[in-house]
């Protein structure tokens, strides 16, 4: 008692500073030169949160002021410039080079915006982008001079006192926000941020005496997080209470800022805390703790249940775009989709079919089908439907801010286009790095926040003291909800927080520094994190966005529209009868599914289809990441196969294409299904039969999803037969399974069967399966440029049987020949070899259903990638590891260049099949609305002949096939007849054979789809 009454009730000065006993002017210099720092530490951490956001000082082109916390902090950094000049404080911290090298970055971007792009910008002024590079380096500095006066554990006590008690006081000022009508002072626009005081309705958000909710509320998570975990810092009950008490309070007045990114972070950070607190049994009751309260506090629960909303929405059913809500469309007025608005289109919940009627009548300027422009009237039919709404604060997120922020990353991505270049706010601190400072700001920035997670790591694993593990483990939770926010609201730039912030992490690393003053080099914890498989898995879960992130906005080409007039047409009430019946469609029992559910949250936007697609690579790209690593026990190895699987061009018919959707699902189940099984057959214990039951599960999902599951059994017995022992039952129930999906997708369901090209060939077998080996395999290698190359041997070798033959024979003799030389009995020891025989083995057995027919497709080569890239990968490390032994620089900077010009050839070559695909899309988009643009409806029985249609842009499909499926979604008329011709004065005398009436003849040519007869 004694103890809390010195710590947390007594409000004597001389417990605090230690005051001097007797006074003379020497000894309170004395005393000052000691304590000046330290009081500036608590003046600060009390009156930047407490005093409200007043001007003093107005810049000219924005509302950002100087204020009084600007001179506060110039004083205190200027005592701490005399002590470090005179010696008595050090630069000298974990976060020092970091933070120099972001200055140093942040530096190089104002200079070159000002002098370089300034020109080009608009709405740049430079004193503006001076005054945020200086801001940044304002907030930072706290850092230095808060880490500097960490001289023993009584100074840490003392800064956490002072937080609590003004945290205590934001709480407090908060509540009488609420219920006493005290004033707030916002900055949320040009006339509020004069320091005008705003009475807030109860019902409001409250602000408390921050600028802003969202300010606040991100403060609240730090602080919650921070004295959350101080809570197991001490064994006092009395002292656990208070800390409760205080950390309680930040919670309700975070409801009452009703901030639902910030609520969703709190969960999120006070169960990381937990967690790290090695208190896992809390979270779930913390968690239905904290929403209990959420449901039943005014102001918070009724905003959260505005996120996504359900209202009539007004949908165009020729191009599938929203018109508008309801309520706003007896305007008569066409609208693009506003800003602030965003759909998701919900599944419509009834039994009559859904109320389409001609509502607008809507005069628009058209180009016709034919080689003139007209004025045409149109009348619009419109689909009224139910829809899932956001609200808003998300679609300004997502239609303006953050599409800016990444103009701006591609104008210049090394070093961005400056401070302040992007508008004040982005909501989004990441984009906004990228866009201001490029990578190099970014990689800066974060860096420094990356350097103090390995100085925690590093510190927890030796730190036993609870307060002292408490103070790292809040911190660290706190930066995670900071980190968090920022996804969504532009957190470090927040004065009022980014203060405080900068000062708790001084504290932090200056206890640390205290304790352990001489530690492990933290590079060597760097390599270890490096190392670990969470790194990996978080790379590539960046490299996915940052590669196909331009594609997400590609439109739909051929073969989609076949998918989404099928999940259209289709019922929930419907998906049993897709395990038995495939309707003249392929068997793919699973894709259905997904396209049914998908197509009822996307509608005919492409967007989320490829997110999809994009995260179902991602997810098979970690998938052969933690193959290798259980096979080959090697992280470089594994690291680096599953990176070039991921960015590897020839994947762009499987990503970018959403009718290979299929595909991927098939892949990533068999890729985590092998993972599975090779956790089953290295784990003892109760988990064993877990990792079974999950590969069975994951061979049945696959089998739905696509035939190349079927290889699925020779795999994992190649694998046994090479790494582990032959047992015959443990593929039983695999074949089993495979017999009964044969069953029903060719007897029960009678699915499509392969045709043409894509077919099998008896007479042509050895030959095909010889030639689309090898093209497969040279795909890989020199990825689209080989295309013309095996092209061109297929057509030559076609021709000539005899020479075909010839080379067979050749290549038959030569392999043979090395073969007998293959010591395989001494060999086999040596697990090199066995992982090559492994990768040779998998490539071929996951084509094997592929390899006879009489084409290749870039999507069958997917799941067989692993093989070669483990392959490559072995390389590499091999090369690494003779040249290490020489000399270790070597080994590194020959490593460096040759991964550097794989990985830079393939992004070089993935940048240039993106843009096929793209505009795949947009002659797709053309094509189609060139005819509602002058045909309003067509007559019943239509027949309409499309001459000349493109199939492919490079390798990019437009329509192979799908015009029938795509034209529907326009007409809604299933008595068309549409058919795709390929020479123009054939199809003219077959239309004037037919004694049908109405027939339109439609010409691709020179970019445009033009209609055509004879006269």
């Amino acid at each position: 008692m004694v103890k809390l009454l010195n710590w947390f009730t007594t409000f004597s000065l001389r417990r605090l500073f230690t005051w001097p006993a007797t006074f003379n002017l020497k000894k309170l210099f004395t005393w000052l030169d000691k304590r000046l720092l330290e009081i500036g530490i608590i003046i600060l951490s009390i009156f930047i949160p407490l005093y409200p956001k007043l001007p003093l000082i107005d810049i000219p082109h924005t509302w950002v002021y100087v204020r009084a916390e600007d001179f506060l902090v110039a004083l205190v950094v200027g005592i701490w410039l005399i002590q470090l000049a005179r010696r008595k404080v050090s630069l000298a911290t974990p976060l020092t080079f970091p933070i120099f090298a972001y200055w140093l970055v942040g530096g190089i971007s104002l200079l070159y915006a000002i002098f370089v792009l300034r020109p080009h910008l608009a709405n740049f002024f430079p004193n503006v982008a001076v005054l945020h590079y200086l801001r940044r380096i304002e907030y930072m500095i706290l850092f230095f001079i808060a880490a500097s006066t960490i001289k023993d554990l009584r100074i840490v006590k003392k800064y956490i006192f002072f937080i609590a008690l003004t945290f205590f006081g934001v709480c407090l000022y908060g509540f009488g926000q609420k219920f006493l009508g005290f004033p707030a002072f916002l900055t949320m626009n040009e006339e509020f941020a004069k320091g005008i005081p705003l009475y807030l309705p109860p019902t409001a958000r409250m602000t408390s005496t921050f600028a802003g909710h969202y300010d606040l509320a991100a403060y609240l998570v730090l602080m919650i997080a921070f004295f959350g975990s101080l809570i197991f810092g001490f064994k006092n009950w009395l002292v656990k209470i208070l800390i409760f008490f205080l950390a309680f309070l930040g919670f309700i007045l975070l409801l009452f800022t009703a901030s639902r990114i910030s609520f969703a972070v709190y969960l999120m950070a006070i169960s990381f805390m937990l967690f790290l607190q090695k208190k896992k049994w809390l979270i779930i009751p913390v968690v239905l703790a904290s929403l209990f309260l959420m449901n039943y506090l005014t102001g918070a629960s009724e905003r959260f249940g505005k996120t996504l909303r359900v209202e009539q929405v007004v949908y165009d059913v020729r191009t599938g775009k929203p018109i508008a809500a309801v309520e706003e469309f007896p305007s008569l007025k066409e609208e693009e989709l506003p800003l602030g608005t965003g759909f998701l289109a919900l599944p419509i919940i009834e039994t009559t079919p859904p109320e389409a009627t001609n509502v607008a009548m809507i005069r628009k300027s058209l180009r016709t089908a034919t080689t003139s422009s007209e004025i045409a009237t149109i009348s619009g039919e419109f689909l009224i439907k139910r829809t899932l709404v956001y609200d808003i604060s998300f679609t300004t997120r997502f239609q303006a801010e953050w599409p800016r922020a990444l103009q701006a990353f591609k104008r210049n991505p090394l070093i961005g286009t400056g401070y302040s270049s992007i508008s004040l706010a982005t909501d989004n601190d990441y984009l906004r790095a990228l866009g201001e400072t490029g990578l190099l700001g970014f990689v800066s920035f974060f860096g420094i926040l990356g350097v103090f997670g390995l100085l925690v790591r590093q510190g927890l694993k030796r730190i036993a003291s609870p307060f002292t593990r408490s103070i790292l483990i809040g911190t660290t939770a706190g930066l995670l909800g900071l980190m968090l926010n920022a996804i969504l609201i532009d957190v470090f730039e927040a004065s009022k927080v980014a203060y405080g912030f900068w000062i708790l992490l001084g504290i932090t690393v200056g206890l640390v520094q205290l304790i352990f003053p001489k530690r492990r080099s933290l590079i060597k914890e760097a390599i270890e994190v490096i190392k670990s498989p969470l790194t990996t898995i978080v790379g590539l879960s960046f490299v996915a966005p940052l590669v196909f992130w331009s594609t997400f906005k590609n439109y739909f080409v051929g073969d989609d529209f076949t998918w989404l007039r099928w999940a259209v047409t289709s019922r929930f009430s419907d998906i049993p009868k897709f395990f038995i019946a495939s309707q003249g469609f392929f068997y793919r029992p699973l894709a259905k599914i997904y396209f049914l559910l998908a197509h009822s949250f996307f509608d005919l936007r492409p967007y989320g289809y490829h997110v999809v697609d994009v995260l179902f690579h991602l997810g098979c790209a970690i998938g052969v990441y933690l193959i290798i690593l259980l096979i080959t026990k090697k992280k470089f190895v594994s690291s680096l196969a599953s990176l070039l699987f991921l960015i590897h061009p020839i994947n762009a018919e499987s990503v970018l294409w959403i009718s290979s959707t299929s595909h991927l699902f098939a892949s990533f189940f068999y890729l985590w299904g092998f993972v599975s099984y090779i956790k089953w057959r290295t784990t003892d214990g109760k988990w064993k039969y877990l990792f079974l039951t999950l590969t069975i599960l994951a061979f049945i999902l696959g089998l739905a999803s696509q035939e190349k599951m079927l290889t699925f059994p020779l795999a994992i017995l190649l694998y046994d037969l090479i790494f582990y022992q032959f047992k015959v039952v443990s593929y039983l129930p695999f074949w089993i399974l495979a017999i009964v999906y044969l069953w029903l997708r060719n007897l029960v369901a009678q699915a499509h069967v392969l045709s043409g090209d894509y077919s099998y060939n008896f007479k042509n077998l050895v030959f095909n399966f010889a030639g689309n080996l090898v093209g497969y395999l040279g795909e890989l290698i020199a990825s689209y440029h080989f295309i013309p190359v095996y092209d061109w041997s297929r057509v030559f070798l076609r021709a000539h049987k005899i020479i075909a033959l010839a080379v067979l024979i050749l290549v038959a003799l030569v392999i043979g020949k090395l073969l007998k030389r293959v010591k395989f009995r001494e060999w086999w020891v040596h697990k090199e070899f066995r992982l090559i025989v492994f990768s040779l083995g998998w490539f071929v057995i996951l084509l094997l259903p592929f390899l006879g027919l009489g084409n290749i497709a870039e999507r069958y080569l997917h799941t067989a990638q692993l093989g070669f890239f483990l392959v490559i990968a072995l390389l590499i490390n091999w090369i690494f590891e003779r040249l290490k032994k020489r000399n270790l620089w070597l080994g590194l900077v020959v490593a460096f260049v040759i991964v550097g010009s794989i990985v830079g050839f393939y992004l070089w070559e993935t940048e240039k099949v993106k843009q096929d695909w793209y505009q795949a899309g947009e002659i797709t988009n053309k094509i189609l609305l060139a005819l509602p643009s002058n045909y309003i409806e067509f007559p019943s029985d239509s027949g309409l002949y499309f001459v000349n249609l493109p199939l492919r842009q490079n390798r990019a499909w437009i329509f192979p096939v799908g015009l029938k499926d795509g034209l529907w979604f326009i007409y809604r008329d299933d008595s068309l007849r549409i058919y795709q011709m390929s020479d123009l004065e054939e199809t003219l005398d077959l239309v004037e054979d037919k004694p049908v009436t109405h027939t339109h003849v439609f010409l691709y040519e020179d970019g445009e789809l033009k209609e055509v007869s004879r006269k």
